[in-house]
């Protein structure tokens, strides 16, 4: 049994598991990067400079605790190189996946064009999405410094949102199930994800300098305070 036939044995949600067959991961990944689409399953591998693509054996494990159905819209925080926004898609009714990186943005809108119920929007997914909310289901594909306020606000009651947390090196993976005010947080474990980028992500590992972080951070404030003012 070769590494993608295992991760297949592996997968308990058979809607997950037809996907995962149709979908070749090898379209997404850069040419020198093909070769190694499903091998080394249990490694990242390294997209951009600072930048990688979750260990496939994790992500499908991250997409089968989703519990993915269809009839579902769901909210990717991170769409990467989009390979894991296309498995999303092939199950449920609408995706939209919010990435902070331009240029991973400009490469995953590429790959994810014949899919009409995908939308991809360039912006801080710590912020979730307000103008599609409500969502039946919530994934981050890097580590929060806390449970994400906003996504969480986003998610219907009952819904459930897959993220890893902690300030360390190594996080943990929490399954999050809505419950009004006070969540249910069960724990799959420890894992090493890249920080998560935004207003409400971590900060002291940008590659720019404070001045621009400052600014950054005062044109999302100034954004949140403009919606909520139109809203009044």
């Amino acid at each position: 049994m070769n590494e993608r036939e295992e991760i297949l044995r592996r997968i308990k949600n058979p809607e997950l598991a037809e996907a995962f067959k149709k979908v070749d991961r090898a379209k997404f990944l850069p040419d020198n990067l093909k070769s190694y689409a499903y091998t080394y399953v249990d490694e990242p591998l390294p997209i951009l400079p600072g930048v990688t693509t979750t260990a496939l054996s994790l992500g499908i494990y991250m997409l089968d605790e989703l519990d993915l159905h269809k009839g579902q819209k769901v909210l990717e925080i991170g769409t990467g190189i989009g390979y894991y926004t296309a498995l999303i898609a092939e199950i449920v009714d609408k995706v939209v996946s919010v990435e902070i990186n331009e240029e991973m943005y400009r490469y995953s809108s590429r790959l994810l064009s014949e899919y009409q119920n995908v939308k991809l929007v360039l912006g801080d997914g710590t912020l979730g999405y307000e103008e599609e909310k409500p969502f039946d289901r919530v994934i981050a594909w890097a580590s929060t410094p806390t449970l994400l306020c906003k996504p969480y606000e986003q998610l219907e009651e009952g819904g459930i949102m897959i993220l890893p947390m902690g300030v360390g090196k190594v996080q943990r993976l929490y399954k999050v199930i809505k419950k009004g005010y006070t969540p249910i947080l069960e724990n799959l474990g420890e894992v090493v994800f890249s920080r998560i980028r935004g207003l409400f992500g971590f900060y002291d590992d940008y590659e720019d300098d404070f001045e621009s972080r400052l600014s950054r951070l005062e044109r999302q404030v100034r954004s949140i305070l403009s919606r909520l003012e139109k809203k009044v």
